[in-house]
């Protein structure tokens, strides 16, 4: 592990647990998914997930079959199949970061919540995040290929994705274990990816290890987190955030073991080959190591990502009716500017300041514009309201009720259309 490395661990919200300082390791939930039988859509919601109701938005279609779903953000809740299959929930990776920052209820209550009304978990993902470079995914790989790995997997796999454009690598991952085995160990740049997604990383070198349980593997590491403690505090954490870097040192010694080859090319005796230094050393600190809350970074594309899955069908009926005058929906946006708070307006500077100079002058120029384009549409429906109440004067006065609409027509500059040039 380099000294020279940028050990810097993004930041994650005060309501999780942070221990990765020393470390350069991090622990999160990264996948739930879980059924309950006997439950109404809005008792998951409201009983288990501790969300309000109101919140989801209906959409179109089902999945894993079920016929409907509602959606809050990226958190999924599915229901109307079979009546035995009861209703079903998912929170994937970045739904993770948005139910942590409902602040609603740690992990191990969520999963007490499941498991207590007799639901289980059909998946449970925890990452380990790697800041300090402990290993590079090449060295899983060589090891791998030389033999150096014992392992109750009977064969791992290597995929790379690459840009035919250049032909510049998009990132390898490495898999142990198939999707649908009831454990699957992942290992892949987790910079790289985000590079690749054109999001911005502030960090030198970011590995990220995820161990996936399915079934009764996953009940049981929820049953693990959720006996572990129930309170993640301001001061230091839980024994139930702590408890998962025993978990998962536990899973990943259990199912890997890098080697260091032997002096002795004789000894083919794998079980007396002595365990890869880096390994014990990743191992050794991933037990130390906490449950994190992960603040999610939310980007002006992720807001547009969001409207499209969430409010577009709104939109487009309101389109439908107005089409012709967007007048409503444009109101609905200007309300929506009124309401703009300091971590919307962290957004936009950050989109903003992430533009080449020459985007930022055509950003300028637009704001602008808009500016202006608002400033006389102002002024115009002060003419127009003034004009009005000069209607309501001159109700019985035809001539002058005809001279006032050709005054407004030549749409004269506010200010010098007055009362007087009708008098």
């Amino acid at each position: 592990m380099s000294g020279e490395k940028n050990t810097y661990v993004p930041p994650v919200t005060n309501r999780g647990v942070q221990s990765t300082v020393e470390t350069g390791l991090r622990a999160c939930v990264d996948w739930v998914q879980a059924t309950l039988k006997n439950f109404s859509v809005e008792q998951l919601i409201t009983d288990v997930l501790k969300l309000d109701f109101k919140d989801f938005v209906p959409q179109d279609n089902g999945a894993f079959g079920y016929k409907k779903s509602l959606c809050y953000g990226r958190i999924v809740v599915y229901y109307d199949g079979n009546p035995d299959m009861g209703v079903h929930f998912k929170l994937s990776g970045q739904a993770c970061r948005e139910y942590e920052e409902c602040a609603v209820q740690t992990w191990g209550k969520l999963f007490a919540e499941v498991l207590g009304n007799g639901g289980h978990l059909t998946r449970l993902d925890v990452a380990i995040d790697d800041f300090a470079g402990y290993f590079k995914i090449s060295t899983v790989l060589s090891k791998i290929k030389k033999g150096e790995l014992v392992s109750k997997f009977k064969s791992a796999k290597s995929i790379e994705g690459i840009k035919i454009e250049d032909g510049a690598s998009k990132g390898r991952t490495v898999y142990f274990g198939s999707e649908k085995s009831v454990i699957q160990i992942r290992m892949y740049d987790k910079r790289l990816e985000r590079i690749q997604k054109g999001k911005t990383v502030e960090v030198d070198f970011w590995n990220r290890t995820e161990v996936q349980c399915r079934d009764q593997r996953a009940d049981r590491m929820a049953w693990l987190i959720a006996e572990a403690g129930s309170d993640v505090l301001p001061d230091g954490g839980s024994d139930e955030t702590r408890s998962v870097g025993v978990i998962v040192k536990g899973i990943l010694a259990n199912y890997l073991r890098f080697l260091v080859k032997p002096s002795d090319k004789g000894d083919k005796n794998k079980s007396r080959w002595k365990t890869a230094p880096f390994w014990n050393k990743f191992l050794g600190d991933v037990e130390k190591i906490s449950l994190s809350n992960i603040a999610p970074d939310r980007t002006l594309e992720d807001t547009i990502d969001w409207v499209n899955h969430q409010v577009s069908k709104s939109l487009g009926m309101i389109y439908s009716a107005y089409g012709d005058d967007p007048t409503l929906i444009l109101e609905i946006m200007k309300k929506g500017v009124d309401k703009i708070g300091k971590k919307e307006r962290a957004i936009l500077n950050r989109f903003y300041n992430s533009k080449p100079d020459v985007i930022k002058t055509v950003i300028d120029k637009k704001r602008n514009r808009i500016n202006e384009e608002e400033t006389e549409r102002i002024k115009q429906e002060r003419y127009d309201k003034m004009f009005m109440k000069l209607y309501d004067l001159i109700d019985e006065n035809d001539e002058l009720k005809r001279l006032l609409a050709e005054q407004k027509a030549e749409k004269k500059p506010l200010g010098e259309a007055t009362p007087y040039d009708f008098m």
